[in-house]
């Protein structure tokens, strides 16, 4: 029995020097490589989904490239539509030349106070007319078709003269307001934003 209790005990101590064994290489070495695994794979995990998205961000690339061209190109198109701060007073004159063609009596044409926008400055006039209802139509008509934008923003007209026998149509008052506006250049802004400055 004394040789059972003693086989016993050396079973005891070799399983607890296993159990201890066991606990220092969980403790110094697989715990540590464990924990590092982990660290790894999230690290794997968010280097793929950044990856991942940046593919995607390549893949539309092309597609912003493109979407970018259409813009510069729309900007091109309006900026040719609004004329230069040089061209506006021959543009302003052109109005006045296709009221005349269209054969209005131009009785006055004012220009107004300029006003400064972000990008772009408007110019307002005001002009005063007389003609009958079709001449006046052509002037609107023609103004339209100018390569430049001009908005015509209010008119009003009056009857002044009844149609008599040679005359065909009534001859009407008219008067509007309107403008045409011009690009202002990024650098011509930024040099004003310097000379304030000093």
């Amino acid at each position: 029995m004394a040789r059972f209790k003693s086989i016993k005990r050396e079973i005891l101590i070799v399983i607890l020097l296993w159990i201890v064994i066991l606990a220092v290489f969980w403790q110094v070495f697989y715990r540590p490589q464990k924990l590092r695994i982990i660290e790894k794979e999230q690290r794997l995990e968010q280097l793929i989904n950044e990856r991942d998205r940046k593919k995607m961000m390549a893949q539309q690339l092309d597609k912003y490239r493109n979407e970018m061209a259409e813009i510069r190109n729309k900007l091109a198109e309006i900026t040719t539509k609004l004329p230069d701060e040089k061209e506006v007073p021959g543009l302003l004159k052109m109005v006045s030349l296709v009221g005349k063609n269209s054969g209005l009596d131009i009785e006055s044409f004012q220009l107004k106070g300029e006003e400064r926008k972000s990008f772009y400055a408007e110019v307002p006039f005001e002009m005063s007319f007389v003609g009958n209802y079709h001449q006046i139509g052509m002037f609107f008509y023609q103004v339209g078709q100018l390569p430049r934008i001009i908005t015509i923003k209010e008119f009003s007209f009056s009857p002044i003269k009844e149609a008599t026998g040679g005359e065909r149509f009534v001859k009407l008052k008219g008067a509007c307001k309107g403008a045409t506006y011009y690009f202002i250049e990024e650098t011509s802004t930024a040099g004003k934003k310097d000379e304030k400055k000093s």
